[in-house]
């Protein structure tokens, strides 16, 4: 899909400040992170160098690294606080599920 005119100037402004190609692939250097999918296409047009296929195989494998680092860091258990908030959203004996770890929760 096309940008529009304040997309075009918004991504301009911020490849020039934050943008960078590494083996083809566009990264946001003030977090190290591959730039979405859609933001790669977008700075295609743009003229930006951007090899596709490389963008996505390591956007996927940015992701998944950060999914990696999150289920670490997590708890095993949640905090009371918690299973009060969910409690309180979903109703007591509902079953949560964190979409990021696949975690099973009755409350």
């Amino acid at each position: 899909m096309a940008m529009d005119k304040f997309e075009r100037e918004w991504l301009t402004e911020h490849l020039a400040k934050d943008g960078e190609i590494r083996d083809g692939v566009l990264y946001w250097k003030s977090v190290n992170r591959v730039t979405p999918v859609d933001t790669a296409e977008n700075a295609v047009e743009l003229g930006y160098p951007v090899d596709m296929d490389a963008h996505k195989r390591a956007r996927e494998a940015d992701i998944e690294k950060s999914l990696a680092a999150y289920r670490k860091a997590r708890p095993r258990r949640p905090s009371a606080e918690e299973l009060y908030e969910m409690r309180a959203a979903f109703g007591e004996g509902a079953t949560v599920v964190n979409i990021l770890t696949g975690e099973r929760i009755t409350v």
